[in-house]
């Protein structure tokens, strides 16, 4: 399953990699891609219930998901 969210305060390669060094250590999570121009991240999961983790860590990593 894949997710489209919108990113708050990612603003260079440095951010990129802080947030997918946080959504890395998620389980379930297959692919990560993020656009820093359109302020997104892509990400599939192996199930809807991962989401909120995925979400959780990109807020912990100090990011805010719309």
């Amino acid at each position: 399953m894949r997710k489209i969210l919108n990113v708050d305060g990612m603003n260079c390669n440095h951010c990129i990699d802080k947030i997918k060094k946080f959504i890395s250590d998620c389980e379930g999570v297959e692919f990560i891609k993020i656009d820093l121009d359109a302020k997104t991240l892509e990400v599939e999961i192996d199930s809807e219930s991962r989401l909120e983790s995925v979400v959780e860590a990109v807020e912990d990593a100090g990011f805010l998901v719309k």
